[in-house]
């Protein structure tokens, strides 16, 4: 089970934080461990810079340690903790920040969508004014969907690794310049060429919104997301065709370009300010190094160690502690991942077309 956004795990108290820090003495270091006559024992040696740092794995679930009541302060105050909220699990966001995620996400895909239909309309007039045929001009269709099958198979493995939010960016400033390319070029091959990387760029916004929706929503709950999702790509695919015969109708076929420039311009502003990473573990990954780093700047000035279970399971005992992530450990290398993401589909065609073949022989015969 998840905790809330307000779950006392996500912050320790600062108050609480305040009052143990004080726990120290004007001059070298003071132990002092609470207990039920408050003594202090001097003969045992207190957490320090030198003691060995304790791995633990970080969850959502992980409620964070208090600091411990052993100390080797500097009479300089600590470093105050840092804001967790940004770090708390996509599943427990409120349902208007995944309101907005969502209906970026699904903007994108009309978008997409639209650029994937909104070349054919202007076919004519670029063949007319390149004076190539208009098989060649529809060559730009296929090179937009080359590029819209090859792309994911590189940019996935990287979502997996440094989360949606980069990889959404640079393929939108990607998708947004290749439009502008395809609105300015003077030449037959110079369109060919701007329209792969505009179905490469133009990719993410279709292919990782599924990923986007898996991120926010419990399985039961993706009904309704992934409804607007199929319906943005639909909307998109059929508004192309209708807003560019208009355009070549009453302007110049370049305009066709010109409006989704301007379009795609408005949404990646959007998402630059708007979209905030889904990617539940590279936030928890961003919050382990995060905490790593504060109790780094506590451990300069001389506070030391956290209250953690013993082995037993049953008692207290103060830890340097430093916090690690699970999914960071078990992940394969970059490299391999976009190895399997490349491989996978073409093993599996062979496999779908047999499959295919017998039933539809089995019906025929």
């Amino acid at each position: 089970m998840l905790l809330p956004e307000d779950h006392p795990a996500n912050n320790v108290s600062g108050a609480f934080l305040a009052q143990k820090d004080q726990e120290l003495g004007d001059t070298g270091y003071r132990y002092h461990r609470d207990g039920e006559d408050n003594s202090i024992n001097l003969s045992e040696k207190p957490m320090d810079i030198e003691s060995p740092i304790i791995y633990h794995y970080l969850t959502y679930e992980t409620e964070l340690p208090p600091p411990t009541s052993t100390y080797v302060a500097k009479n300089e105050p600590p470093p105050p903790q840092p804001d967790l909220g940004p770090y708390i699990s996509p599943l427990l966001w409120s349902k208007a920040r995944k309101n907005m995620a969502l209906y970026l996400s699904c903007i994108a895909t009309v978008f997409t969508a639209y650029t994937a239909g909104s070349f054919a309309p202007p076919a004519s007039a670029m063949a007319e004014e390149w004076n190539v045929s208009m098989e060649a001009v529809f060559a730009g269709i296929t090179t937009f969907c080359c590029g819209f099958a090859i792309a994911p198979m590189v940019l996935a493995p990287f979502s997996e690794i440094n989360g949606r939010y980069p990889v959404f960016v640079s393929a939108g400033i990607l998708f947004e310049i290749c439009q502008i390319c395809c609105a300015i070029t003077r030449s037959y091959p110079g369109m060919i060429v701007a329209r792969f990387w505009v179905g490469a760029g133009s990719s993410v916004f279709s292919t990782m919104v599924g990923g986007v929706i898996s991120d926010l929503y419990h399985a039961e709950d993706r009904n309704t997301p992934m409804t607007l999702f199929s319906g943005a790509a639909l909307f998109g695919t059929g508004l192309g065709p209708l807003v560019s015969g208009f355009i070549v109708q009453n302007a110049h076929w370049r305009w066709v370009f010109w409006v989704q420039v301007i379009m795609v311009g408005l949404l990646i502003s959007a998402m630059i300010l708007f979209f905030k990473e889904t990617r539940g573990s590279v936030l928890l990954s961003r919050k382990a190094e995060c905490l790593n780093h504060w109790y780094d700047e506590r451990e300069k000035v001389g506070y030391v160690g956290f209250e953690m279970l013993s082995a037993d399971g049953k008692s207290k005992e103060s830890q340097r502690i430093r916090w690690k992530v699970k999914s960071d450990e078990e992940r394969e290398s970059i490299r391999k991942m976009i190895g399997i993401s490349v491989y996978r589909p073409f093993r599996k065609f062979p496999q779908a077309l047999i499959k295919g073949s017998r039933r539809l022989c089995k019906q025929i015969f």
